[in-house]
């Protein structure tokens, strides 16, 4: 998709602050639920996002992902991940998304050029100057309210404490002309995430207080968004092991270490699996830590985050029979066990909310795949379930052709879904994997992927990897 002002570079500024080509940062505001709003072109291309709140005088710092983007309106949606996170409690704003009048006073809130304004909250204001931004944009308002790079995703209040826009942009070329995006885009943007817009305050408690106690009573929920290519620093354990009960007899299918790009842990993965004579299922990433399962519930693991290490620990000492593990580039996980328990961190609101309704119906769930855009699948014994119309419809064209929906296993750039009878294939899948799922002779139960190495395997224990 060609990028909103792709061509508009010339003569527009975007907000973001670049401390280096590594690390940049924007603004954010919150939502219910551990939700907070952004700019699109904030948080594009980056491997850990870190929310700054400041509350009391202190400064908190939560890791989130991003849920949902919108590119041609410059939206994001980021969720709040960080188990140390309390929640937002009561919003005192309302998301106003209907259209404010031109001549409407405004004011701005956000973090703009922190290394030489510093890192307190900043407020502009102004009036809306029309219902149109650059060239005629409808998407977008024109206001006088000045803004800053770092200003980028933050909140645009009407006089009544109502947000009714998120700036993104200015004109270098004229005074006085900012933009802000109509929250109407950003009521678009939840719907088609979420399926309704219950995150969206509506109650504003703020219509009779001055600007300055409007002001104390919303920065500490506007936030400084930190940036960065590299991958979260969080602790991660070197390596964990589990010695579980009940250690089937599986038999391995061709395995090979291959020729894939090489994480810290392959080899030691690898190792594992030859040892044991057997493996039920795995997690692999690129860039942070892979994981084996073997018997009932011992596991090996390494570059993992400590948290996921910990709850697998647990697990097995609890003698939980653990199922599945999904592990994403950005170190957000899940572990199905037992009967229909699950642990995660990072995963997407919405994923959460259908793997409940699905335990509230006592239906099983057996495989759980998602990525760090937003996009996952959930497979039951009898239904299946995504995030988006388009993987379900393409899930369902499989399943007419090919009959039940077995597995399947979706990473940023490209998915898989193996069937009873065939196997469908979507964006960057290693080559290899296409024909040695043609050629393979028992049905697969479960699949990983990464760009350059997989691992499949049926229930009986029969597997096959490179990686």
């Amino acid at each position: 998709m060609k990028k909103r002002f792709f061509w508009l570079i010339a003569i527009l500024s975007f907000g973001i602050v670049c401390a280096s080509a590594s690390d940049w940062s924007g603004t954010g505001w919150a939502l219910k639920d551990g939700y907070v709003v952004t700019n699109h072109h904030v948080v594009e291309n980056a491997n850990s996002i870190v929310c700054k709140f400041q509350r009391g005088g202190r400064l908190f710092e939560y890791d989130a992902v991003v849920v949902a983007t919108d590119e041609k309106h410059d939206l994001a949606l980021i969720h709040i991940t960080a188990p140390s996170f309390p929640g937002f409690g009561e919003l005192p704003y309302a998301v106003k998304t209907a259209l404010a009048d031109v001549g409407e006073s405004v004011f701005v809130l956000g973090y703009p050029l922190t290394d030489t304004m510093g890192d307190e909250i900043k407020l502009t204001t102004g009036i809306i100057s029309s219902h149109s931004g650059y060239q005629g944009d409808k998407s977008l308002y024109q206001i006088s309210a000045p803004v800053q790079p770092g200003n980028s995703g933050g909140p645009m209040f009407d006089d009544q404490g109502n947000i009714v826009g998120i700036v993104n942009a200015y004109h270098t070329q004229a005074q006085n002309a900012s933009y802000a995006i109509k929250t109407s885009y950003l009521a678009q943007l939840v719907r088609s995430h979420l399926g309704n817009t219950d995150i969206l305050p509506t109650v504003n408690s703020l219509r009779s207080l001055s600007l300055p106690d409007k002001v104390k009573r919303v920065k500490d929920l506007v936030c400084y968004i930190e940036c960065s290519t590299r991958y979260s620093t969080r602790p991660h354990s070197s390596y964990g092991s589990g010695s579980g009960s009940g250690m089937g007899s599986g038999s391995g299918y061709g395995n090979e270490s291959g020729t894939s790009t090489d994480t810290e842990g392959r080899g030691f993965i690898r190792d594992c699996i030859t040892k044991w004579g057997e493996c039920r299922n795995v997690a692999i990433t690129e860039t942070n830590g892979d994981l084996a399962l073997h018997g009932r519930n011992g596991w090996a693991g390494k570059g993992l985050p400590s948290e996921l290490s910990d709850a697998l620990n647990e697990l097995n000492e609890d003698n939980k029979y653990i199922s599945d593990v999904q592990l994403t580039e950005k170190g957000n996980w899940i572990i199905l066990y037992g009967n229909n328990g699950f642990r995660w961190s990072g995963i997407p609101k919405s994923l959460e909310n259908k793997i409940r309704e699905y335990n509230a119906r006592n239906e099983e769930v057996t495989s759980v795949t998602f990525n760090d855009v937003g996009d996952w699948i959930v497979i039951t014994t009898e239904h299946y379930a995504s995030s988006d119309s388009r993987i379900t419809e393409w899930l369902k064209s499989g399943a007419t052709e090919y009959g039940m929906l077995w597995a399947a296993c979706v990473t940023d750039n490209g998915m898989v879904a193996c069937y009873e009878k065939g196997y469908k294939f979507f964006g960057d899948i290693p080559d290899e994997l296409r024909s040695r799922l043609q050629e393979t002779d028992f049905d697969v139960y479960r699949i990983k992927i990464t760009s350059k190495s997989y691992f499949f395997a049926d229930k009986e224990g029969h597997y096959h990897y490179k990686m």
